[in-house]
C-alpha cells in the first residue's frame, strides 16, 4: 500500500470537474473564443492531446475554489440594499449567440450609476452591472486587466445584452490574490459592440473550419507562450509542416508578382524589428549605465521601478565531456517536434 497525499489529492480533482447542461463542443465559450485559434478547433473537434501533455488542473481548480467558497458568497452576504446578484454560483446560466456561448460569474442589478465613479466612470449607463471572478498568481504584479480576460468580458456582456432583459454597459473584474485573499483589484471594463461582433466572427471561423491548416496557429505567432501550455503543440506543429507543398510548380507572373510583394512586406517588417530590437537594446544599456553612475540597483516610484540584480546562470550539461568520459547518453536523447522553415531574402 502507497500513501500519497498528492496521489489522492489529484485523485479527488478528477472527480471534480464541473458538469456543463450546455454542449461545449457546439459553440466557442466566451473563455476560449481569445485563445488561439487552431488550439480551439483543436479543442472543439476532440482531438487526443499530444502523448507528453499532463493537464495541470491546478490554475483552473485554484479559481473555482476561490469563486464558489470565496466570491459568490462574499457577494451574496454584503451586497448594498436593493442590488440583486444573478447568474452566480448554482445559478449560473449559459447564454448562447450563434456558434459564441457563455456562462457569465454574475450580474449585479439595481446598481446606481455612479456605482464605478471611485474608479473614474460617473455614470455606467445602465442599472446593471457585470461582475467576473479571477484568481491570480501572486507573483503577477497586474497593473490593468488581462486582454484575453477583456475579450472575455466583452462577450459576456454582448451575450448577457442578446438573451437577457439586461443591458450591461460595463464589467468589474476582480483579481483576488491566489496567496492573500484580501488583496483584490479591480478593472472596468466598457462594453463595445464592435469587439462583441469580433468574438462572433472568431467563434464562427472555428466552428466552420473543416481543416486546421485553414486556421492561423495564433499561440506561436504571439510569441510561443501559449503553445507551452497547449495540450495540442506537437500536433499543431506537425499540421503545419504537412502543410508544405511536396511538389515543386512554377508560377505564372501574376502570381509571382504578388509572391514578390509579400516578400517586400515582409523584408520590410524584418528591418523594422531589427531597429526596433536594437533600439530597444541601447534604452535598456542606457537605464543600467545611469544606474551603475548613480550607485543605485533598484528605486520604486508612484506607479513605476527599476531594478537591476544579478541572476544564476543555467545549470547544463556539457554533452561532449560527458560523452568523453564515456557516458552513453543515447537512451536520454529525443527528436522534437518537427518546425517549419520558411527563408526570405
Amino acid at each position: 500500500m502507497k500513501i500519497s497525499i498528492k496521489s489522492m489529492l489529484h485523485s479527488y480533482a478528477t472527480r471534480l470537474t464541473k458538469k456543463w447542461s450546455h454542449d461545449r463542443l457546439n459553440t466557442v465559450g466566451a473563455s476560449e473564443v481569445g485563445q488561439c485559434l487552431r488550439k480551439t478547433w483543436f479543442s472543439k473537434n476532440e482531438q487526443p492531446p499530444d502523448p507528453n501533455y499532463v493537464d495541470r488542473f491546478g490554475a483552473k481548480l485554484r479559481g473555482d475554489i476561490i469563486e464558489n467558497h470565496y466570491w459568490v458568497p462574499g457577494l451574496l452576504s454584503s451586497l448594498p440594499e436593493g442590488v440583486r446578484l444573478l447568474y452566480a454560483g448554482r445559478e449560473q446560466r449559459t447564454l448562447v449567440d450563434g456558434y459564441l456561448s457563455a456562462t457569465p460569474d454574475g450580474l449585479l442589478t439595481s446598481v446606481s450609476h455612479h456605482c464605478l465613479a471611485w474608479l473614474g466612470i460617473p455614470d455606467i449607463g445602465s442599472d446593471c452591472l457585470a461582475v467576473e471572478a479571477k484568481s491570480i498568481d501572486p507573483r503577477v504584479d497586474i497593473k490593468v486587466e488581462k486582454p484575453e480576460h477583456s475579450f472575455q468580458t466583452q462577450a459576456q456582456m454582448g451575450l448577457l445584452r442578446h438573451a437577457t432583459e439586461h443591458q450591461p454597459a460595463y464589467a468589474l473584474i476582480s483579481y483576488v490574490d491566489a496567496s492573500f485573499l484580501d488583496d483584490v483589484r479591480e478593472f472596468a471594463v466598457a462594453f463595445d459592440p464592435a469587439i462583441y461582433q469580433a468574438a462572433k466572427d472568431r467563434a464562427r471561423l472555428v466552428m466552420t473550419t473543416e481543416d486546421a491548416l485553414r486556421l492561423p496557429p495564433e499561440g506561436k505567432l504571439s510569441g510561443g507562450d501559449e503553445c507551452k501550455y497547449c495540450p495540442w503543440s506537437s500536433r499543431c506543429a506537425a499540421v503545419t509542416v504537412a502543410g508544405i507543398p511536396k511538389e515543386e510548380k512554377s508560377l505564372g507572373e501574376n502570381a509571382a508578382a504578388e509572391l514578390r510583394h509579400l516578400r517586400d512586406v515582409e523584408r520590410q517588417l524584418a528591418a523594422a524589428k531589427d531597429t526596433t530590437e536594437t533600439e530597444h537594446a541601447a534604452a535598456r544599456e542606457a537605464v543600467k549605465e545611469f544606474l551603475r553612475a548613480n550607485g543605485v540597483r533598484r528605486y520604486t516610484g508612484e506607479d513605476w521601478a527599476v531594478s537591476w540584480s544579478s541572476v544564476k546562470g543555467r545549470e547544463m550539461v556539457d554533452i561532449k565531456a560527458a560523452e568523453a568520459a564515456g557516458i552513453d547518453l543515447s537512451p536520454f536523447r529525443k527528436v522534437g517536434d518537427p518546425a517549419d522553415r520558411l527563408t526570405v531574402k
